[in-house]
Formats: C-alpha cells, sequence, structure tokens
C-alpha cells in the first residue's frame, strides 16, 4: 500500500506558510517547533527592522488553518473554540502565545494574544477566542501590536498570589442624587414625531427628558410648564413618587425608568457633548472656531489635562463614552466604557473612524483606560460639576462608587508589563 500523507497535514503546512510569508514581511525571525509540539507550533521573534537588532524577545504561536467556513463566520469576523488543555497550557507560561488562524480560502490570517483574551473569566468560560475580521488581521501591519505583545513577557513562573488585601477600582459610578417626581399627562400628538415636532415649534432646543407612552408623556420635568403644557392635557395631570418606577419590580417601568435616565445623561451634559447614534455614545464637540479642546481635572492624587478633542490632518478624535445603568438591589449606579469618537471636521463622521479607532485600541493599555476613566468619572461626578459657570443638572447626579476590597493580590512588580514604547496616545494616529 503506498503511503500519504493527510489533507489535514498539508492545510497545516499551508498555515505555516502563510504565516512564514507575513512574519518575513515584518522582518522579524521566525522559528518553527518541528517534531513532537504540545500546543505551540513555534515561535517569532523580534527584530529592529532599521539596526537590525534582536534582544530575545519572543512571542510562541499556535496556527490554525482552515479551508471551511470560518466557525461562526460574519463580515465582522468570526470565533475559534479552544480545547481547555490548550488554555492551560497557553496561559500558564512564562512567554506570550498568539493563536494565529488562517483562512486558506481567501488567504487571509487573523490573530490574538491569547493570554490576555483568556484573562477575562467570561472569555475562559466561553472557551472561544473572538476575532475581529479588520482590527485583527495578521498582515505586516500587525508588527508594531505583535512587539508590545512581546513586552509583556516576564521571567519567572506564575504562582497562586500571595495573601494580601488589595483595592479594585471599578468603572462604576453611583446615583447619588436623581429626580424625586415623575410628570404623567395625556398628549393628542400620535406619534414621537409629532410630539417633538410640536414641541420644537415652541422651543428649537426643547429638554429631552421625557417618553411616550400609550397616549401620554412620562417626565422628569413639570409638564404644566412650557414648551410641555402646549401639547400635553395638563388639566390630567398627575404626579408620582419616582421610586414607583425607580424600585419597581415591573420589567415595563423599570425599562421606561431607564429611558428617562438614558434622556437625563444626554441632557446632562450636552452644553459640552455630542451623541454618536451609531455607536450609542457622547463625545466632546471641539472648542467655539473649531479649536481643540482640553481639560483639567483632578485624578486621584494630582491635578492632569487631556485633550478631548483633537484636530489631526484630515480627521477629529473625540474622547467619547458609552453608558449602562444598571439596579443593584435598591441602588442605581452607570457603568462608563471610555472609547474615541471620528470625525471629519469635528462634527461630520468620519468614514475611516473605525480602522482610527481600531489602531488606538491595539496600543492603548490598561493604565491608559484607567486614565480615561479617572478623566470621565472627574467630569461626571457632582464635585466636578458645580462652579462658578455650571450648576449641578437637577435631575440626576453621580460619584465616585467604593473601591472593592479583595482578601488577596498580586505585587505590582510581579506582574506589570513594560511598554515597548511610552505611551503617546496624542500622537498615536499621526
Amino acid at each position: 500500500m503506498a503511503k500519504k500523507i493527510s489533507r489535514s497535514g498539508i492545510k497545516g503546512e499551508q498555515g505555516i506558510a502563510h504565516i512564514r510569508k507575513v512574519v518575513a514581511a515584518m522582518e522579524y525571525l521566525i522559528y518553527e517547533t518541528g517534531g513532537v509540539e504540545a500546543g505551540i507550533d513555534g515561535s517569532i521573534e523580534i527584530r529592529d527592522p532599521e539596526t537590525g537588532e534582536v534582544a530575545n524577545q519572543i512571542v510562541q504561536f499556535q496556527s490554525k488553518a482552515t479551508g471551511n467556513r470560518l466557525p461562526g463566520d460574519s463580515e465582522a469576523g468570526f470565533h475559534w473554540p479552544c480545547d481547555e488543555r490548550d488554555i492551560d497550557y497557553w496561559t500558564f507560561g512564562t512567554a506570550p502565545v498568539v493563536l494565529i488562524v488562517v483562512d486558506l480560502t481567501k488567504d487571509r490570517a487573523y490573530w490574538k494574544d491569547v493570554r490576555t483574551w483568556f484573562a477575562d473569566p467570561q472569555n475562559r468560560a466561553s472557551r472561544k477566542v473572538q476575532f475581529d475580521k479588520t482590527a485583527d488581521l495578521f498582515t505586516a501591519e500587525a508588527a508594531r501590536a505583535l512587539r508590545e505583545v512581546a513586552a509583556t513577557a516576564r521571567p519567572g513562573s506564575y504562582y497562586s498570589a500571595p495573601r494580601r488585601s488589595e483595592e479594585l477600582t471599578t468603572n462604576l459610578l453611583r446615583v447619588s442624587a436623581m429626580a424625586t417626581t415623575l410628570y404623567w399627562a395625556p398628549t393628542d400628538a400620535k406619534s414621537v414625531g409629532e410630539f417633538w415636532r410640536r414641541l420644537k415649534e415652541r422651543d428649537p432646543y426643547p429638554p429631552r427628558e421625557a417618553i411616550l407612552r400609550g397616549g401620554a408623556v412620562l417626565s422628569f420635568r413639570n409638564l404644566d410648564a412650557p414648551p410641555w403644557r402646549e401639547v400635553c392635557d395638563t388639566g390630567a395631570m398627575e404626579e408620582f413618587d419616582v421610586s414607583e418606577w425607580a424600585l419597581s419590580d415591573d420589567p415595563d417601568r423599570e425599562r421606561d425608568f431607564v429611558d428617562l435616565l438614558n434622556r437625563a445623561m444626554k441632557q446632562m451634559v450636552s452644553r459640552d457633548m455630542l451623541y454618536d447614534r451609531d455607536h450609542y455614545a457622547m463625545y466632546f464637540r471641539p472648542n467655539p472656531g473649531k479649536r481643540d479642546r482640553k481639560i483639567t481635572y483632578f485624578a486621584e492624587k494630582k491635578n492632569a489635562d487631556r485633550f478631548v478633542a483633537k484636530q489631526y490632518k484630515g480627521f477629529w478624535r473625540h474622547s467619547a463614552f458609552k453608558w449602562q445603568f444598571i439596579r443593584i438591589a435598591d441602588d442605581w449606579f452607570v457603568q462608563i466604557t471610555p472609547t474615541y469618537h471620528f470625525t471629519r471636521d469635528g462634527r461630520e463622521k468620519d468614514g475611516y473612524g473605525g480602522e482610527h479607532l481600531s489602531k488606538i485600541k491595539r496600543m492603548e493599555w490598561n493604565p491608559d483606560v484607567r486614565g480615561q476613566f479617572g478623566m470621565w468619572r472627574a467630569y461626571l461626578c457632582v464635585d466636578e460639576q458645580e462652579d462658578m459657570f455650571r450648576q449641578p443638572y437637577p435631575y440626576l447626579t453621580f460619584a465616585p462608587a467604593d473601591k472593592l476590597v479583595a482578601d488577596f493580590g498580586v505585587p505590582d512588580d510581579l506582574w506589570k508589563p513594560v511598554r515597548a514604547t511610552p505611551a503617546d496616545t496624542e500622537g498615536l494616529l499621526l
């Protein structure tokens, strides 16, 4: 009987060949494991293309090649299932490991730092790696990001965390005060569009804290006042204690209350910010005259400043945040997720915004995101709102959430990675 080589073996070699080609384009070095291996197909050594210097900075890789449809394939991305034993093997070692999936039908490859990905308990529980077809494309342009991953390697092995208390900062803010009364009144407006059109005929910029439900208006604002009284039957208006909605177990009432909170959030920051409808995010507008906007705030133990709307060649970058209101027992919190928004001229959406965002997210580290959250905490919390120029918003105020205390932790100098190059988020996209 003639000897045979399986099709899977050929596909595996095709996958390695694709990786070899990309690494060569990066001007890095690749070393294939060969022979018996337990979950690592090789390693990539970082090389400085300008000087040719190498410094034993290594990223290990596991290759997965397929000629079939990618699992969970969509226009935006796909996922790759992983064996629990492989996950343990990849995440326990001292060298970072990247998973590279090669789509042989499209001649494309995608990569992910699995040690960072599976550090998230939710990702670990799913045993899947989610790939973004734009942000995670494995091409020569990924060279710098791969070098950043290599810089996270630390000598020594991982052991159980020493018993020591540690304070943890969440991305939650506590709702420290809110409207005390909800106003309800019937309206003869036949639709949401008609209601707001009639309001704008009387006030071009009406407040936003109102919703229509079943032929009636529900609002934090007194409806027996202009411009509301012109579109509501104030003779039938009723007042309710806000706790009837805020603490209700009725899912419809809770949904309506969250809708009002979301509208109140938009109104609270509307003096300084605009709303990105596509991504459900608020972002800073430029200063008048389309000038860069910079704010100063108190962060942790010192004053800090940050450009929150900055012009670059061909586009603007705006600091932005997404949010979600969460009820825990009888208390309300808002979860703040820092992000960025990109425009062409300070207002109109930039068609390349997704590419800009992917790049900056790949280059930011945890301290960068934590610093952004510190800025949003300072901006949104009540102590920072009240000054000689601005009074606190009357229907919604925030305060920092209490820090969580864990009875275990790891000293920073044992785990904190060393950045290959200094962070410079102001100049990343030039």
